[in-house]
């Protein structure tokens, strides 16, 4: 009996060393288990890498006078290529000028003696060159404007009649058709009058306008300065026939007539011999001077001129044709030297108009784009891309680089702009970012136990069973 006491003795105290042991190897376990899922690594080492930055992206803009505009801006920057491409762009802008087209315009031409007594290096007559030259402006101002409507007044003198409106005849009302404007003008008759009344040739015309709100032009042509007026006045310079015929001009300018006039022949030499002042001199206290016309615009012409006159001169002022073109435009777009030290430099795109310099001119570091016409809302582009050299100077480390160091360019024949507005890049050195390693287990280790409490019950029940044993063993050895 004692034997057996001893045996099972032996079996408890062998399951509580294995029920303790169990629970201390499930409490180290599970603390295992919880540092791993906390701890980070780390990897990698400390050598730096070459990073590229856009520290600015400012464009460079110009404007061309009123008819281009100028850019320079950052079309692609890559930052793991380390390099970046700009783009140069010029935009003709210009428009045509808004035109305010004639509606109603009458030809006063002088009908006195001179015109025919005065023969041009054609061999024909002064009046004649008028005649033909008017033709022609008719006909090109009505092939501008078809709904254009036009006159013809001719103004001498007439004989027992001067002074008066009688100086001065309608040859034909306002009309659209050119066929009846060229046979006015073809059938104006030699007047055989002496001398000449510009007002009241202006006054006709002015009664033939008609009353509606629109553009009004009158051309006088004429080889004299007056010396009658509508006023009674005749067979006199200067004076009262003047100040009439300028208050005249004056009239018909502040009611919106816009006057252009053309006078022939006219020199400062000649002198007339009742004022003792040359005809030069007496047109010009009534017409003003090209420079300073009394109303409009006034030109002194000779013979050899009245074509140019009437179908260049007048032709541009009533039919404009406005240059729109941007022409002998150059463009230098100069580099800084830590650039071309520490860049390498190739096109992207060649111009779609113009020409570029092949490479760069390391006399001025700059390459020149050239465009001889750029038309109206044409655009002219270039791309090139500049990148970083694997040996570049270290010294560039850090410092905020422009890309250029200007713009400059000229165009037409005097215009110039400049700018240095650039976009800026950086070159910097960095250790790398460190990359962290977070993994964790991905199945827990079996535990046996994690309970502390059912731990503590366990070995407090077979402490009271064995505690049970050992009295019973006791009693049992003492009887």
């Amino acid at each position: 009996m004692k034997k057996i006491n001893k045996i099972l003795f032996t079996i408890i105290l062998i399951i509580l060393l294995v029920t303790i042991s169990s629970y201390t190897f499930a409490v180290n376990i599970t603390s295992t288990n919880e540092s791993v899922s906390n701890t980070t690594q780390t990897t990698g080492g400390s050598s730096k890498v070459t990073v590229f930055e856009l520290v600015s992206d400012k464009s460079c803009t110009m404007n061309l006078g009123d008819k281009g505009r100028f850019e320079k801006k950052v079309a692609d920057f890559n930052a793991t290529e380390k390099s970046i491409t700009l783009q140069l762009s010029l935009v003709n802008t210009s428009a045509p000028s808004e035109v305010t087209k004639p509606s109603e315009l009458f030809l006063v031409i002088d009908n006195s003696n001179s015109m025919v007594e005065n023969s041009t290096e054609a061999g024909i007559t002064r009046k004649e060159a008028v005649i033909e030259a008017a033709s022609k402006l008719s006909e090109t101002l009505l092939k501008a404007y078809p709904d254009l409507k036009i006159g013809v007044v001719s103004f001498s003198s007439k004989d027992g009649e001067e002074g008066t409106l009688a100086d001065a005849k309608l040859e034909q009302g306002l009309t659209s058709d050119e066929s009846q404007v060229k046979t006015a003008l073809a059938n104006i008759e030699t007047s055989n009058g002496a001398r000449t009344n510009i007002e009241a040739g202006l006054t006709i015309a002015e009664q033939n306008y008609t009353d509606e709100d629109n553009t009004k032009v009158l051309v006088l042509l004429s080889d004299g300065v007056p010396n009658n007026d509508a006023h009674g006045n005749f067979s006199t310079y200067s004076g009262d026939v003047a100040t009439n015929t300028k208050a005249k001009l004056q009239e018909l300018d502040n009611n919106g007539i816009s006057i252009l006039g053309a006078m022939i022949g006219l020199n400062g030499d000649d002198i007339e011999p009742t004022t003792q002042r040359t005809y030069q001199a007496l047109a010009e206290e009534i017409f003003g001077t090209p420079e300073e016309p009394t109303v409009g615009k006034f030109y002194y012409i000779q013979d050899k001129e009245i074509e140019e006159t009437l179908n260049n001169t007048i032709v541009d002022i009533l039919v404009p044709t406005p240059d729109t073109k941007l022409q002998n435009v150059v463009i230098k777009d100069y580099f800084p030297q830590t650039i071309i030290d520490n860049f390498n430099f190739e096109y992207v795109a060649s111009p779609n108009i113009g020409d570029v310099s092949t490479e760069i001119d390391k006399s001025d570091n700059s390459i020149t784009w050239t465009i001889e016409v750029l038309n109206e809302d044409e655009v002219a582009t270039l791309s090139y891309k500049l990148t970083l050299k694997d040996d570049f100077n270290k010294e560039i480390l850090d410092e905020i680089l422009p890309t250029n160091e200007k713009v400059d360019i000229t165009y037409g024949e005097d215009g110039h702009v400049e700018s240095d507005d650039s976009p800026t890049v950086r070159v910097k050195e960095e250790v790398p970012p460190q990359k962290e390693d977070n993994t964790t287990a991905q199945d827990p280790i079996p535990q046996t136990g994690n309970n502390s409490f059912i731990a503590l019950a366990v070995i407090v029940s077979i402490a009271i069973v064995l505690a049970i044993v050992g009295i019973q063993i006791k009693k049992h050895n003492n009887k």
